[in-house]
Formats: C-alpha cells, structure tokens, sequence
C-alpha cells in the first residue's frame, strides 16, 4: 500500500519539502530547524492568505504556551534563509498586529511516495525523468 504523497512547493530557486524535511535554494541545502520548517509549510499551504499569529501558534506549537516572540524569531531564520527582507519583502509578509502572509504563490507537486517514485510532472524524485536520465 502507498503512503499518503507529501507536497513539494517551489517558488523561485526555492524547494520545499513537507518530508523529508528540506529547504533547497538553488544548489545547496539549508538548513532550518523543525519548527520554523512547520511554520514555512504553513504560510505556504496557504499562500496570499492572512495567517493569524494565534493560528500559526496553536497548529504548530498545539496547546503548549509559547510566546509571540518565538514565532518572531522562527519568521527571522526563515528570511535569513530565503534571502527576504522584512521592510522590503518577497515573500513572507508582516501584517502587523494580525500575523503574517507568504507572497509568492508557490507551484505544488503532489511529491513522492519516499521510494523514489513518479512526481506529477512526471520525473523521479531523485532529479531524472522517467526515462532515468536527468531532468
């Protein structure tokens, strides 16, 4: 039985991977941490909507009590890593008061079964066409 397909999301020279967890900027990997990966999949399944701060919070922290300034500190690594600019920016906006919004709306694989299987353009995970030659 297959598993359930994870999305990927591209923007740009940017890859996003649901699992494993990954963020690819042109060439090279970068690295966030697990949480502000969550966040990043987030503001991404809901591309040019207002995701409010309480929302981001609670379904990815859950109930536990964390402070505003934690998901403060996750949005900066997340500029850090995508080359944004919080006055300025490209992709994840501050809706000041109210919570944040990712720009750019993203192309989304269905992804792959984890075993090296077919994306829904057609190539395989691992970068090469279905023919096995690189895409």
């Amino acid at each position: 039985m297959r598993e359930q397909q994870e999305p990927i999301y591209r923007f740009d020279d940017v890859e996003v991977r649901a699992r494993p967890i990954g963020v690819r900027r042109g060439d090279r990997m970068i690295g966030v941490e697990p949480k502000a990966h969550a966040v990043l999949l987030q503001l991404l399944s809901h591309a040019g909507e207002a995701m409010e701060r309480e929302r981001l919070l609670d379904t990815v922290w859950g109930h536990r009590h964390v402070t505003p300034s934690v998901l403060n500190r996750i949005v900066a690594q997340l500029r850090r890593a995508l080359g944004d600019d919080a006055s300025n920016p490209r992709y994840i906006q501050t809706l000041h008061g109210r919570g944040y919004r990712f720009m750019v709306q993203p192309e989304r694989d269905a992804g792959h079964d984890g075993a090296g299987g077919l994306l829904s353009d057609g190539h395989m995970a691992d970068g090469h066409g279905s023919d096995g030659r690189p895409s």
